[in-house]
């Protein structure tokens, strides 16, 4: 075994995955730089901590459980004016996180709130915070099957110990009054340990009616809205302003070909 095959098995019983992958170019480098040992040794050990943290992030990514990516540079300032500058600058800062702050995003179909939601926790999930991402109809069923269900008590444990929680479409399915019970109680569990973003085409005062009980809707959103911001995103759906169509009709009277 030559030096380069015995330095390689080396850094697989040390973990050092990237040193191991990355030699001959870190090796080639060196010589071209001619780097002393201390700039060389400097080199491996940047090269693994950004190794390791990209892996981290992207761990992060995934088991947050995102349905697709969303990001904050993406996000149309111009189209939703529900948020100045300002205050989006802020909520991508994720100050709030820290401060266990939730965030209630409500307002119509279309208008950008499940965007937003989980561009926050891609953000998040990049700036080293732990997310879990549900929609209700998903964490009802988790909640509903963790006693019997070893793939539901690993996911509530993934959203108990999570920094950030997005529960995204409540309220536009009714849910049974245990069902209600079991999401009063994962609130109260998570206050003053999580922030949670919630999206929902629900005001406050329409919680009652898909809840079904008046003082269970009230009781979850007193926990929800102590530590809170509240934002309404009101307007057109953007997806309906910005359908698109991969037909083509042809004009009978120019032969022109128009978009559908």
């Amino acid at each position: 075994m030559d030096k380069q095959q015995t330095l390689k098995a080396s850094c697989r019983t040390l973990g050092l995955i990237h040193t191991r992958d990355s030699l001959e170019s870190i090796l080639h480098d060196a010589e071209e730089n001619n780097s002393s040992y201390l700039d060389f040794l400097i080199s491996v050990t940047d090269g693994e901590i950004l190794y390791k943290q990209e892996k981290a992030k992207d761990k992060r990514i995934k088991e947050a459980g995102f349905p697709y990516p969303k990001y904050l540079k993406d996000f149309d300032l111009k189209f939703c004016r529900a948020l100045s500058a300002k205050q989006f600058r802020q909520l991508g800062e994720l100050t709030w996180i820290d401060g266990l702050y939730n965030l209630i995003l409500s307002g119509p179909p279309g208008v950008g709130k499940t965007h937003l939601a989980i561009a926050l926790g891609y953000q998040a999930c990049e700036d080293g915070y732990k997310v879990s991402y549900t929609t209700m109809r998903s964490l009802i069923k988790t909640l509903r099957t963790e006693e019997i269900d070893r793939r539901a008590r690993a996911k509530l444990k993934r959203i108990c110990s999570a920094n950030l929680l997005i529960v995204d479409e409540v309220g536009y399915l009714p849910i049974s009054s245990t069902e209600g019970n079991l999401f009063f109680q994962l609130v109260s569990d998570l206050q003053e340990k999580s922030s949670i973003i919630i999206t929902t085409n629900k005001g406050f005062e329409e919680w009652t009616e898909f809840l079904g009980d008046a003082a269970l809707a009230t009781a979850i959103l007193d926990r929800l809205s102590f530590r809170c911001d509240k934002i309404q995103i009101d307007g057109k759906s953007y997806r309906l302003e910005n359908r698109k169509s991969f037909l083509d009709t042809e004009d009978k009277n120019d032969g022109k070909k128009k978009t559908v």
